[in-house]
């Protein structure tokens, strides 16, 4: 079996690890047996695909030719990746994923939510594509 390049392996990280925390936050979901665990699953994989597109794969980018491939790093970008999207939701006034909770305690909660979802993606990407290894 041949190793992967290192353009495969940046390739399957950007395919698989959106879909890592749109899994976790289905789970409860999908275990309760929700009918609208598979819409949360669509609108979590959406969210999580987007941010990646528009933030994980410029950085990666940058991060790879200047030689900045440090799992911190990834994380961190992670993490300015899920506050983006925060404060997209936030700006547009979005509805917010906890709706039972109220509209500031939803938002407030949803915070945390981002940010450990974008550290997740470039956390499980930096795990498939390990661009510290040439």
């Amino acid at each position: 079996m041949r190793k992967l390049s290192e353009p495969e392996r940046a390739i399957l990280g950007f395919l698989l690890a959106p879909l890592v925390p749109a899994l976790v936050l289905t789970l409860p979901a999908a275990l309760q047996q929700s009918p609208n665990a598979s819409g949360l699953l669509v609108h979590y994989a959406t969210v999580s695909y987007c941010a990646t597109l528009l933030v994980a794969i410029p950085a990666h980018i940058l991060l790879w030719r200047r030689r900045w491939t440090l799992l911190s790093i990834y994380a961190s970008v992670g993490a300015a990746m899920g506050l983006a999207v925060f404060l997209f939701t936030l700006i547009y006034q979005l509805p917010s994923r906890a709706p039972g909770l109220g509209p500031v305690t939803g938002r407030l909660l949803s915070l945390p939510v981002d940010v450990i979802g974008g550290v997740t993606i470039l956390i499980c990407f930096w795990l498939i594509a390990r661009p510290d290894r040439e």
